[in-house]
């Protein structure tokens, strides 16, 4: 009778350390299968970064993007630099009091200008410019005048100061060349007619403006002090209908006329 009792507790000792390794086993799967989905899910969701923003594709898509950011960011500071000075001009959508203008790179390039005028002192009648430095340095030839007696033509040297298309001063040399008749004494009572030619210099100094209403149109206005030079010596006044020299009077020749640059 002890025989089977004790036989009964082991088969029931056995029974439990079954069911229990059993029931551990099962926790230890489960386990392992919660731990590999959330290593799955990790891995997923940063390939998935990876994917979106380090792709070749990806990083060239966003430089792009940085660099046209960049480059809007340049235009919006160039056109802001732009209303604070520079090359004027008025459009229909401009005013006089709020005219738009460029400077630097936003300013038209030119290399030529015409001007036509009224006997400007450093542009004449008519000019044909050559633009060295934009809105900084510039040269031209000029024809001032011309009639029966005198041809007056020259060159100038025009500079601005201020890097900008308002304001310039200039130097500019002509050449007067005419033939006058005169008269002279021979002998007591006795004169003769004869023909002379004259060569003298003229070198004015001046300031002076100009603005462009359009993009090839504008205007200028200037003066200077001149002094001329000839007959051995050097004078303030040229009277072009005698052709003679003197120092009886200082005349401050000033012009205005229209520019058309190209």
């Amino acid at each position: 009778m002890k025989f089977k009792a004790s036989l009964f507790a082991l088969l029931v000792a056995a029974v439990c350390a079954f069911a229990q390794e059993a029931a551990s086993g099962d926790s230890t799967t489960q386990a392992n299968n919660m731990a590999a989905q959330d290593s799955a899910a990790r891995d997923a969701a940063f390939q998935d970064i990876l994917g979106q923003n380090y792709t070749p594709d990806g990083y060239i898509t966003a430089l792009d993007s940085a660099v046209k950011d960049s480059l809007a960011k340049d235009s919006a500071q160039a056109e802001s630099s732009s209303s604070e000075g520079g090359l004027v001009l008025y459009d229909a959508q401009s005013s006089s009091s709020s005219p738009i203008r460029h400077i630097g790179v936003d300013a038209p390039v030119y290399k030529y200008q015409v001007t036509v005028g009224l006997q400007s002192p450093s542009r004449g009648i008519v000019s044909l410019e050559y633009i060295f430095a934009q809105e900084i340095f510039n040269v031209n030839v000029h024809f001032s005048d011309y009639n029966s007696h005198l041809l007056q033509i020259g060159a100038s040297a025009i500079y601005f100061p201020m890097s900008m298309r308002y304001f310039y001063t200039f130097v500019t040399s002509d050449w007067f060349r005419g033939k006058y008749d005169r008269e002279r004494h021979i002998s007591k009572g006795e004169y003769e007619d004869y023909e002379e030619t004259v060569n003298y210099w003229r070198v004015v100094a001046g300031i002076g403006g100009e603005f462009l209403f359009l993009e090839h149109f504008g205007a200028y206005i200037e003066a200077g002090f001149e002094f001329f030079a000839g007959n051995g010596g050097y004078y303030t006044h040229l009277d072009k209908d005698h052709g003679t020299l003197d120092s009886d009077k200082i005349v401050l020749p000033y012009g205005f006329g229209l520019l058309f640059p190209f």
